[in-house]
């Protein structure tokens, strides 16, 4: 695994980063006035209220597994949907769309790409 302190200056967004977590960190990585990390244990809404507030007129981009998007869509949270669909296979995996809460949930395709090996599809909630 990398240093975590490596982000600074370094990681490809450097805005704040709100981190979902059950466990935060006993040492905090490294920050600057433009990288910083807060550890978020209430929960996804909390996390994304969060992020929201301060990012003021900007958007909030959240990265996650399955589960926190199964959360997100859950929740009404989102706005648009990215996936990227890695060649990999780990473990058994999840189904990311197989939560019976998310039958109401209905998506728009705007856009699909491929990254070398990897696609890449995005699509927006349709009310």
């Amino acid at each position: 695994m990398a240093d975590p302190d490596s982000y600074v200056g370094n990681c490809e967004f450097q805005v704040p980063i709100f981190v979902l977590t059950h466990h935060p960190p006993s040492v905090a990585p490294k920050q600057d006035q433009h990288l910083t990390f807060m550890f978020v244990t209430g929960g996804v809404e909390t996390a994304v209220a969060q992020a929201t507030a301060a990012a003021r007129d900007k958007a909030v981009q959240v990265v996650g597994g399955v589960n926190t998007a199964q959360q997100l869509l859950d929740g009404g949270l989102v706005d648009e949907l990215h996936v990227d669909i890695m060649p990999v296979f780990l473990g058994i995996g999840l189904r990311p769309f197989r939560n019976p809460s998310l039958e109401r949930v209905r998506l728009e395709k705007i856009n699909v790409q491929e990254l070398g090996a990897r696609p890449s599809l995005r699509f927006r909630m349709k009310p």
